[in-house]
């Protein structure tokens, strides 16, 4: 069982297995700083509906 992560439409390989779902996001968040307040959304999915699919949805805020 694999994961996947998805942000925006496209799919990023995992960086390493033994990080946390958590770790990967702050990794990711060096390239996408707009990540640091996305919400994480785990589904299954992948070629055999085995993967575990984990998509980061930026968060809808106020600017101010």
């Amino acid at each position: 069982m694999a994961r996947i992560f998805k942000y925006e439409g496209k799919e990023y390989p995992d960086p390493d297995p033994n990080m946390s779902i958590e770790d990967v996001k702050n990794h990711m968040t060096d390239f996408f700083p707009e990540l640091a307040n996305a919400e994480i959304v785990k589904s299954k999915g992948g070629v055999l509906d085995s993967d575990d699919v984990i998509t980061f949805k930026k968060r809808v805020g106020t600017k101010g």
